[in-house]
C-alpha cells in the first residue's frame, strides 16, 4: 500500500516537469549527435563539417549506438551528484531525480539497440554495448555520488 506522502498528487508536477525537460534533452541530444545507424536522427549533425561525424559515425569501435550511451551515462551520474549531497529535498529528488534523469535516460532504447546488433549478427558489439552500458552507468553514478560527498566534505571542513 502506497505511503502517506503518496496518497494526494503532490508528486506529480515535479516528475511531469522534470521528465518533460530530460525527455526533450534525450531527443535532442539523440537528433543531433550522429548514431552510426541508417535512419537515425532526421537533422543534419552540427560535426559534419569538420570531418568529426565521420570518425563518430565509422570510427568508433563496432559502430556502437553511442548517443543513448552517453545519455544514459550522465543521467546516472547527474543522479550520482543529486544523491550523493544527502541534503536533497523530496521535491527536488521528484524533480531531477525521478523526472529530469529519468527521462533523459532510456533503457527501452538501449535494450531495441543491444537487440538490433545482435540481429545484425554482431554479438561482440551487442555484448560490448550491454555490459559496456550497465558497468559505465554504475561507475559514473558512484563517481558523481562520491565526489559530491568529496565537495561537501571539504565544503564543511572550510566553513
Amino acid at each position: 500500500m502506497a505511503g502517506p506522502q503518496h496518497r494526494s498528487l503532490g508528486w506529480l508536477p515535479p516528475v511531469a516537469i522534470g521528465g518533460a525537460i530530460g525527455s526533450a534533452v534525450r531527443w535532442a541530444v539523440l537528433e543531433v549527435l550522429p548514431s552510426g545507424r541508417p535512419g537515425a536522427g532526421t537533422t543534419t549533425t552540427l560535426a559534419a563539417t569538420n570531418g568529426v561525424d565521420a570518425w563518430l559515425r565509422y570510427g568508433l569501435p563496432w559502430g556502437l549506438p553511442w548517443p543513448v550511451l552517453l545519455v544514459n551515462v550522465v543521467g546516472c551520474a547527474l543522479l550520482g551528484v543529486l544523491l550523493g549531497s544527502g541534503r536533497t529535498t523530496d521535491r527536488r529528488r521528484l524533480l531531477l531525480g525521478t523526472g529530469f534523469c529519468g527521462g533523459l535516460t532510456t533503457f527501452s532504447t538501449f535494450a531495441v539497440d543491444a537487440a538490433v546488433l545482435w540481429r545484425d549478427a554482431r554479438p561482440g558489439a551487442a555484448g560490448t554495448y550491454a555490459a559496456g552500458s550497465v558497468v559505465l552507468g554504475l561507475a559514473a553514478f558512484l563517481a558523481g555520488r562520491a565526489a559530491t560527498r568529496a565537495a561537501s566534505r571539504q565544503r564543511g571542513a572550510a566553513a
